[in-house]
């Protein structure tokens, strides 16, 4: 199965909603809140930043650009119909927030328009990011800022022993629904060659709290692309959720990846 996220609009509704109910799980987190205040509360911007999101999902994220980033205004494109509405359902009543379909390798906007461009986890899923990080190039104005936060997929985790199933759970999910594993290990080298200079790079540990919503949501998706797949009968994959969620109730639940964020800078 290729990557769902490369082409969501395209998908059916209820993929689209289960993938927005995921991914509102992730932003509210305070783990991944922490996370994009860790590289956006830094940024220094005009009083009156124009920002945008590309792929800007539920909307969560790109509120931030207003609250952790200091833009004045922020507009968040995303191709999926689902996750439009229901960012402009949670935010509709803030008139600095803006949300449309659009896609982020021809988004239609003017040249130099954009103070601040984000792409937080969108990378991952884009066949040819190249194009994306162009269109960010073209969009924003001389000394604009781009954001780029990304998971490093290939250290994600469930694995508390060896031969963990749970963990083949992650792997599975994260290779039927991530195109570029390595993108944030490869995207400073883009950068550079589109004209960009390079700034802060930074590592950021992201480990499950609490009641490990987000991660159950991927072991939960694992688990049903396995039996898609007829890799795992259903009732395998049921009492391997069922795994999950009792050691979440007896604290010996363990989910852990890394993320990293870039930023760069337009001359």
């Amino acid at each position: 199965m290729s990557d769902p996220y490369s082409d969501l609009g395209a998908q059916d509704t209820a993929l689209q909603e289960r993938i927005a109910a995921a991914m509102e799980a992730r932003c509210l987190e305070p783990a991944q809140v922490a996370i994009r205040k860790a590289y956006l509360s830094d940024l220094k911007l005009p009083s009156d930043a124009r920002a945008l999101e590309l792929g800007s999902g539920t909307g969560h994220v790109t509120k931030d650009l207003l609250d952790l980033a200091g833009a004045k205004t922020a507009h968040g494109l995303e191709p999926s119909p689902v996750m439009v509405e229901r960012a402009k359902k949670s935010f509709g009543n803030d008139t600095r927030l803006s949300f449309d379909i659009g896609d982020a390798k021809d988004t239609g906007f003017e040249d130099a328009s954009f103070d601040l461009v984000l792409m937080h986890t969108l990378l991952c899923h884009v066949p040819g990011p190249e194009a994306v990080v162009q269109e960010a190039f073209r969009i924003l104005k001389p000394g604009g800022v781009l954001a780029i936060c990304d998971g490093d997929y290939d250290t994600a985790t469930a694995q508390i022993a060896d031969f963990d199933p749970l963990d083949q759970l992650i792997r599975f999910m994260i290779n039927q629904n991530v195109t570029n594993l390595w993108i944030m290990r490869q995207v400073s080298g883009i950068l550079a060659k589109t004209g960009f200079q390079l700034g802060a790079r930074k590592g950021h540990g992201y480990v499950a709290e609490a009641e490990a919503t987000y991660f159950l949501t991927v072991i939960d998706r694992g688990a049903d692309r396995m039996i898609e797949e007829r890799v795992l009968f259903p009732e395998t994959a049921e009492a391997l959720k069922a795994e999950a969620r009792r050691r979440v109730a007896e604290k010996t639940f363990f989910g852990f990846m890394s993320y990293v964020s870039q930023i760069a800078t337009k001359p």
